[in-house]
C-alpha cells in the first residue's frame, strides 16, 4: 500500500536537500556529501558500508531475502558558482549563477527520505541503497563498485529530468578515444606540398566523428586520417 508523504516528510526531504545542495561535491570531491549521506543513514540505525572508491551502500531489511537496488549518485558538475538554493515559484533555483545540484542530489535526498519512511512502515521487500562517486566524468565509481557485493538482482537509478513513472532503459556507452596524430616538416618555399600538418588531421578527425558519436563508420574515418589518409 502506498502512504502519501505528509507535511512533515515534504518539510524533511525539502530541508535535507537544500542542506546537500549547499554540499559542494564536483567529481572526485565527494567526501564531505559522502560523510553527510553516511551520518544521515547511520543516524537512522543503518550499517553503511563504503568502498576504495568512496561508493556507500546501506541496506533495509524486509520480509525475505528478495532486495531491489536504488541507486543515486553524491557528485555534480563543476561549480562556476555557489550554490544558494532559492525558492521560487514552488521549485528550487540557485539565487547565484550557476548550478543547483539538483543532478543528483534531489534522488539522494529522495533515497534518504525513503530509508526515514523505513523506520515508520517497514517495505515489503528488502531495499539496498547505493551512493556512487565520480559519475559526471565517466560513471567512475559505479564502474569501480563490486557487483558481488549486491543482494538485489537488479535495481533502479534515479538520474533522469523525465515525468515520473517514465522508465529509461538504455543510454549511448561512454568510450574514450586516444590518437597521436604526427604531421610531416616541409619547406614552405621549395615543396610545401610535401608537408603534413598535425593540427589539420586532428581538427579533420574531430569533424569526422558525427553528432559527437563514435561508432564503426567514425572510427574508420579517424583511423584513416590518423594513418595519414588525409593531411
Amino acid at each position: 500500500m502506498v502512504v502519501r508523504a505528509d507535511e512533515a516528510d515534504r518539510r524533511r526531504l525539502n530541508d535535507l536537500f537544500v542542506e546537500l545542495c549547499r554540499i559542494e561535491s564536483p567529481s572526485g570531491h565527494e567526501a564531505a556529501c559522502a560523510a553527510r549521506v553516511r551520518a544521515e543513514l547511520e543516524g537512522l540505525g543503518l550499517a553503511v558500508e563504503a568502498d576504495p572508491a568512496g561508493n556507500l551502500l546501506a541496506r533495509i531489511a524486509g520480509p525475505g531475502d528478495a532486495a531491489v537496488m536504488l541507486c543515486a549518485h553524491l557528485d555534480t558538475v563543476k561549480l562556476e558558482a555557489p550554490v544558494e538554493p532559492a525558492l521560487v515559484e514552488g521549485g528550487w533555483e540557485n539565487a547565484n549563477d550557476g548550478i543547483l545540484g539538483a543532478d543528483n542530489k534531489a534522488a539522494v535526498a529522495m533515497l534518504l527520505a525513503v530509508a526515514h519512511r523505513a523506520r515508520t512502515a517497514p517495505p515489503p521487500i528488502g531495499l539496498e541503497l547505493l551512493f556512487t562517486v565520480s559519475e559526471e566524468v565517466g560513471l567512475v565509481g559505479a564502474q569501480a563498485f563490486d557487483l558481488s557485493a549486491l543482494r538485489s538482482r537488479f535495481g533502479f537509478v534515479f538520474d533522469h529530468a523525465t515525468p515520473i513513472g517514465e522508465i529509461v532503459l538504455a543510454a549511448p556507452t561512454y568510450y574514450r578515444l586516444e590518437a597521436d596524430f604526427r604531421g610531416a616538416a616541409a619547406h614552405a618555399g621549395i615543396r610545401p606540398e610535401r608537408g603534413r600538418s598535425a593540427i589539420a588531421a586532428a581538427a579533420a578527425a574531430v569533424a569526422a566523428m558525427r553528432l559527437g558519436r563514435l561508432d564503426d563508420e567514425t572510427t574508420a574515418n579517424v583511423g584513416r586520417i590518423a594513418g595519414g589518409g588525409e593531411s
